[in-house]
């Protein structure tokens, strides 16, 4: 692996900046997505559910993140 930083101590809010500043590289986008959905709070939205069942996901973290 190339020269990576220390994923484990960035707050989600570095990772997400990171990932966007190298969105272009493979490897890096993958081992930051890999640490940041280690954590907490991740959650998994599968691929092949509709859009009113994404919709219904999102809209019950919000309400979750909110109280």
């Amino acid at each position: 692996m190339n020269n990576l930083p220390n994923l484990k101590g960035m707050s989600r809010t570095e990772l997400r900046k990171y990932i966007s500043d190298n969105r272009n590289n493979d490897e890096i986008v993958r081992a930051a997505i890999a640490e940041s959905s280690s954590r907490p709070g991740w959650t998994e939205v599968p691929a092949d559910i509709t859009t009113e069942q994404e919709e219904h996901i999102i809209t019950d973290l919000i309400g979750k993140k909110s109280s």
